[in-house]
């Protein structure tokens, strides 16, 4: 998370970081001036700089040495990322009327970035918003039958901002086939991560230690974990006992549930000791947290 404390406004710009920005009416104008008369060129350029990645990267050791992974399935953040830098490199010295275009209508405040939440309730994606565009250099990582380059109005492209558990939740249930628990058994984690995920290897998984989710809850002082761990309809599903059993012997897990009152005094101690502010507390969370994951794999 960094080396020194964090302030309100360095959470708030990673929380918004991948999120999606408001359309107004100058994105609106700037994209109509700078960005739809070249529409068929950017997805050429983008379709370019893709095969170039695709060529450099999808034989590489990192590639090869993933089992679970057939390339390009499943490596949306990858490609988005590896684009993302070649268009970077172009936007410094436009060559073609796409990149010029791009560059010029970022250079008059126009928004061009990386975006990553829910796509037409089915999908974790990362694409690009480019004003009132959706852009996706990877839309072929679910389906490589698809196009690998889709360009939308981002009125009719159905993707979201991701902003709560609950959708989180139900996406990645969806999304990577397992089921999603509330996480009751390590309260002091749950301030921070709030789900517990059984993926479809039936590895265990803290969850959300995502960028986005993660600094939009500490963003509003943890109360998005608070609110999802209250919900009584998170509490159905109790997390299976080989599970309960690994956690409580290598983590020291509670062997009953905390209950609604404890839960509610962890949350609002780390709110009274400004628990998100401090490096020092929530860098060892988080530790803790991607620990979880990696014994569980080793064990479970």
């Amino acid at each position: 998370m960094g080396a020194q404390e964090l302030t309100l406004e360095q959470i708030a710009a990673r929380a918004g970081e991948e999120a999606p920005v408001e359309i107004n009416f100058r994105q609106n104008k700037l994209s109509k001036t700078y960005l739809a008369p070249h529409i068929d060129a950017l997805r050429a350029d983008l379709q370019q700089m893709r095969t170039a990645f695709d060529n450099s990267y999808k034989n590489s050791a990192e590639v090869r040495n993933n089992p679970r992974r057939t390339y390009p399935k499943g490596y949306c953040l990858e490609i988005t990322k590896g684009v993302r830098d070649m268009l970077q490199n172009q936007m410094q010295n436009p060559t073609t009327p796409a990149m010029k275009a791009l560059h010029d209508f970022c250079a008059n405040g126009g928004i061009a970035k990386r975006v990553w939440g829910n796509l037409r309730n089915n999908y974790f994606q990362n694409a690009f918003q480019m004003g009132n565009l959706y852009v996706d250099v990877a839309n072929d990582t679910v389906n490589p039958s698809k196009p690998q380059i889709e360009i939308l109005p981002w009125a009719k492209s159905g993707f979201y901002g991701i902003r709560d558990y609950n959708m989180y939740g139900k996406l990645a249930e969806k999304y990577w086939g397992g089921q999603v628990y509330a996480n009751r058994c390590l309260p002091e984690l749950s301030v921070m991560f709030p789900i517990l995920f059984v993926n479809r290897y039936g590895e265990l998984e803290m969850h959300a230690n995502y960028q986005t989710l993660l600094y939009r809850n500490m963003e509003q002082n943890f109360k998005l974990s608070e609110l999802y761990l209250l919900n009584r309809k998170n509490r159905q599903q109790l997390l299976p006992e080989k599970y309960q059993v690994f956690l409580q012997e290598n983590f020291g897990a509670l062997v009953e549930p905390v209950g609604d009152n404890n839960l509610r005094t962890i949350f609002a101690n780390a709110r009274d000791t400004s628990l998100r502010f401090d490096i020092s507390r929530c860098q060892p969370l988080l530790d803790i947290a991607l620990d979880i994951g990696k014994k569980s794999k080793e064990q479970v």
